[in-house]
């Protein structure tokens, strides 16, 4: 009796400890998400990967804690204090669609455009939400990954800074 009891014991602690370790884990930032206006709906922001590239005149310069990446005519910044370089074996890259960085204002713009209808449909407007003049680099979530002379990849997190409209 007393052994049953420790084995269920034993199943109800091991049970406890993997769904804590589910919900602590699976926990998005807050930086994952967008709204068009304070308190509206959230929406989690899609994750795109560009491959930096030297021999297509792609540009890397860092300046202080910070690496930034110039890609036909977009601007991602690395902040060393705001994001983490993971580091990936070569073979992960297929397991990526990486995106052409001339086609993310596209992607970006079709993107908004779509959710901006669902939160018109959603809060039956008689007039529409306007589009953003420029700024459509808050909807995506960007990884620049860079090939190493070790054969591995540097995945690293950026922030869209500037795109050309």
């Amino acid at each position: 009796m007393v052994l049953q009891i420790a084995n269920d014991m034993r199943k109800i602690f091991c049970l406890l400890l993997i769904s804590t370790s589910f919900v602590m884990f699976s926990q998005s930032k807050e930086d994952d998400f967008f709204s068009f206006y304070k308190g509206g709906n959230k929406y989690k922001k899609p994750v795109k990967y560009v491959f930096f590239n030297a021999a297509h005149g792609y540009e890397k310069k860092e300046a202080n804690d910070k690496i930034y990446f110039y890609m036909s005519g977009q601007t991602f910044v690395f902040n060393s204090k705001a994001h983490k370089i993971d580091t990936l074996a070569i073979n992960n890259l297929k397991k990526y669609e990486l995106e052409n960085p001339e086609n993310l204002q596209k992607k970006a713009s079709e993107f908004y455009k779509e959710k901006k209808t669902i939160e018109e449909k959603r809060m039956n407007l008689k007039r529409p939400i306007m589009y953003p003049p420029t700024d459509f680099c808050k909807y995506f979530r960007i990884f620049v990954l860079e090939k190493t002379d070790q054969n591995t990849l540097l995945q690293y997190e950026v922030d869209w800074q500037y795109n050309k409209f």
